[in-house]
């Protein structure tokens, strides 16, 4: 496919992706915890953590019905793809748990015609870079991480999509450095929209649960725009794929490969009170 070949149209609301980000980590509140933990690399959730998950999985809910009502949800596939990290996994648990209580606080059965499915993506994992890591974490979480998902130690509830073929198979090189980062999340990106967008069926809506350099990323290949530091925790972004871009040349930087809507950045004002 040429340069000079047009945007493919896609179907309008066809793959909805949200993007957020994990929730409080523990390491970040109790800084003796990496002294005495078995995996210092890779830390739980604290309580906050997991109630930041459960509101922004509410706010999903609830976005989803004032969008779609709940006649076209109930015609929806969800899913949810997440990077190994243990702490990405427990707040894919707790977003599924919010959205959940939310349909029974609006006494709504919206998605419950379709399980949710949940798979690792080790694409979406945090960027190893030397500021955050003293040596690469071992690609052994990915299995890890599956086999919790699987046996329901993680992600009660939800369906383990074991015939999910993720972008990667192992975790990043390292040190990685901001540009292979970038790089890795704008594939991970066009694979995930790529490969949902090629099955038949309903409307699909999919929730990346990575870290904070990854939604930067995703916000990057979505809405040309990057946040910097203002990734809070638990943040929701909103993207709709809109059209196919075509395909750059081989030697050319990597370029998202679709172009998308984008309606939250990173918001987060459901996670506070109002006073």
């Amino acid at each position: 496919m040429s340069q000079t070949e047009a945007a493919v149209e896609l179907r309008a609301g066809n793959l909805t992706c949200y993007f957020v980000r994990h929730g409080e980590r523990v390491d970040h509140v109790d800084e003796s915890w990496a002294q005495t933990a078995p995996a210092p690399y890779d830390p739980p959730l604290t309580q906050e953590g997991r109630r930041q998950a459960q509101r922004t999985g509410a706010l999903i809910c609830r976005l989803e019905q004032e969008g779609e009502g709940a006649g076209a949800a109930q015609q929806t596939s969800y899913r949810i793809l997440t990077s190994p990290f243990l702490r990405c996994a427990q707040t894919a648990e707790e977003l599924y748990r919010g959205f959940r209580r939310e349909e029974c606080a609006q006494g709504s059965s919206s998605s419950k015609g379709s399980p949710w499915m949940v798979a690792v993506e080790p694409g979406l994992s945090e960027v190893l870079s030397e500021n955050y890591f003293a040596q690469r974490p071992p690609d052994g979480i990915i299995a890890a991480r599956r086999g919790e998902i699987a046996g329901g130690a993680v992600c009660d509830g939800m369906a383990h999509d074991d015939a999910y073929v993720a972008a990667r198979d192992a975790l990043p090189g390292y040190p990685e450095h901001f540009q292979d980062m970038m790089a890795r999340f704008v594939a991970t990106l066009d694979y995930v929209a790529g490969t949902l967008l090629a099955a038949d069926g309903p409307r699909q809506v999919v929730v990346l649960v990575t870290h904070g350099a990854g939604i930067n990323a995703l916000l990057w290949a979505t809405a040309r725009q990057l946040r910097g530091s203002d990734v809070p925790y638990c943040c929701l972004s909103r993207a709709r794929v809109v059209s196919r871009l075509p395909q750059q040349p081989s030697d050319a930087p990597r370029m998202p490969g679709h172009m998308w809507a984008v309606d939250y950045q990173a918001y987060s004002e459901h996670l506070f009170p109002r006073l």
